[in-house]
């Protein structure tokens, strides 16, 4: 089980690193004080990661729009509201069937801050290939559906 860890305070909501891949915006709110980051996801992304699993834990809210999430290998539609809870290890996935939706997620473990950027640098440098995903996923501690 992993520990929580954060430092007191207050992040005003003008206050975050916007970063981008293809079809998501990605607003990393709360990245420092401890093991615990909060990200505001936009995003539509019709067909969204291959389904994975990381080290870290992860809620994933709906704030807005029409989600679908892959956890035990079963495809859930959600709207507002809805939450997909992690365990660290669980092989899940995310996608927008229709418009865009908007979610918040909240990590505790090791940072998916670093995933993120190196995900978005790889895609800015317009050099992108599924190994060079791959790679970096590795690198992050994910492992794809079916790895060991």
């Amino acid at each position: 089980m992993t520990d929580v860890q954060m430092t007191a305070g207050v992040v005003p909501g003008d206050q975050f690193e916007t970063i981008r891949y293809p079809d998501d915006e990605i607003r990393l709110r709360v990245t420092d004080g401890g093991n615990v980051q909060v990200i505001e996801y936009i995003s539509t992304d019709r067909e969204g990661p291959p389904p994975h699993s990381h080290q870290w834990h992860e809620v994933e809210i709906v704030v807005e729009g029409t989600v679908e999430f892959y956890v035990n290998g079963v495809w859930t539609r959600g709207g507002p509201g809805t939450v997909q809870m992690l365990p660290a290890g669980a092989t899940h996935s995310v996608r927008i069937p229709e418009g865009m939706a908007k979610l918040l997620y909240v990590t505790i473990g090791p940072p998916y801050d670093g995933l993120a950027r190196e995900l978005a640098a790889l895609y800015a440098s317009g050099n992108v290939t599924s190994t060079g995903v791959v790679e970096i996923a590795h690198r992050h501690g994910l492992k794809l559906e079916g790895e060991t």
